[in-house]
């Protein structure tokens, strides 16, 4: 079906133009040109772009939060209490949950999603199959990354690094990992990058999940980083005590990451849902300082879900722009430049991250997806639908 949007905002290259979708491929249309339209949309302004990318998001645990009952709401009670779940999971199991967290995103314009998938000794690679079947049969709805994640740690645990490099050779895209889990966070870095350069994936890691200041594996991190030579390819989700630094110390870890060239993953929801748990008064929020981050350092950052309905968060559906407005409110981002960039850390920069243009160009195939709405401001305050077409 030949469609033409009229007056479209691509929000990607920031202009109003004409876009049309000829045989599949994306069209620029001239005035001289005689091609007939089976429909044609008057988009009015409104945001038409490639849809939303959630480049955090844990779906082999999705949907367990009414099985799997977290009562202290604690981030060491979800661990403890997800792991023996985890060993009992079916494929079935893994399978169905998953898929129905992929319809809820796919209905909220989601079109990119990189799933940090556990492996260990006693699940092993069934999760990362699993999900590995669901990324061939939505390939042309959603593109899938999965990434091999190591929640019960390495250091100690020699099964569980075998189980890693398994995950690997099934088909994992990219590593994970929890360094400040460990009781030796260097040797789990090191551990890890020995694995990514052996496989030549990228490397993307849970840093610093926790409002302790002096939690700092992301500088052993960037140094690693610098060390392997892998500067570009790791990228560095959470980063919660950051939020705990004084500005000489956020500055110090800014430096140090801008140099290795690490991206940042805040999860605005989780963390705000499991940080500052032991304070009594002044509350931490927990979320790294992303505000800081874009406007002082620029440092390529995106926004993510983490967690939907699991013991580790019972909230979520799915929606980029749920997650945008909680960062909004959570980070202190309610003017337009940041509502701007909030929609760009759940769309052009996370599919940047992924590898992706997020601009149209002329011939591509790629989703199109149209937001009743037109501005990022507008569309994270009125937390806008998409149109369907």
């Amino acid at each position: 079906m030949n469609v033409l949007f009229r007056n479209a905002s691509l929000c990607a290259s920031r202009t109003l133009c004409d876009l049309a979708v000829v045989d599949g491929h994306i069209h620029f249309p001239q005035d001289s040109e005689d091609i007939r339209y089976d429909r044609v949309i008057e988009a009015d302004g409104r945001i038409v772009f490639k849809g939303f990318a959630d480049i955090h998001t844990h779906l082999d645990k999705a949907l367990v939060a009414d099985k799997v009952k977290n009562q202290s709401g604690t981030l060491e009670e979800a661990i403890s209490i997800m792991g023996p779940y985890k060993a009992s999971m079916s494929d079935e199991d893994i399978r169905e949950r998953a898929e129905k967290v992929l319809q809820m995103c796919w209905q909220n314009g989601t079109r990119y999603i990189r799933t940090h998938v556990d492996v260990d000794r006693h699940i092993g690679v069934r999760s990362v199959q699993v999900l590995k079947q669901l990324k061939d049969e939505w390939a042309d709805r959603i593109r899938l990354e999965i990434v091999a994640f190591p929640q019960e740690g390495i250091v100690e645990d020699h099964g569980n690094y075998l189980a890693l490099e398994d995950a690997l050779k099934a088909g994992a895209d990219l590593i994970g990992g929890i360094p400040a889990n460990e009781a030796d966070p260097a040797e789990h870095i090191r551990m890890i990058f020995a694995l990514a350069v052996k496989y030549d994936c990228d490397i993307d890691m849970h840093i610093d999940e926790n409002d302790n200041p002096e939690s700092l594996t992301i500088l052993e991190l960037a140094r690693q980083t610098i060390e392997n030579h892998y500067q570009g390819r790791v990228f560095a989700g959470h980063l919660c005590s950051l939020g705990s630094c004084d500005e000489n110390t956020v500055s110090r870890v800014m430096h140090a990451v801008k140099q290795a060239r690490i991206q940042i993953i805040s999860l605005p929801s989780t963390n705000l849902y499991l940080e500052g748990r032991g304070d009594r008064t002044c509350v931490r929020r927990g979320i790294a300082p992303i505000k800081t981050i874009m406007d002082s350092y620029g440092i390529p950052t995106a926004i993510a879900s983490d967690n939907i309905r699991d013991p580790f968060n019972p909230f979520g559906n799915g929606n980029p722009l749920q997650t945008a407005l909680i960062a909004a409110h959570g980070c202190h981002m309610g003017g337009v430049h940041d509502l701007e960039n909030l929609f760009y850390a759940v769309s052009e920069t996370p599919m940047r991250m992924m590898g992706l243009d997020p601009v149209f160009r002329e011939g591509d195939v790629c989703p199109v997806v149209m937001l009743d709405a037109v501005s990022a401001e507008e569309a994270i305050i009125s937390q806008s639908k998409i149109i369907e077409f």
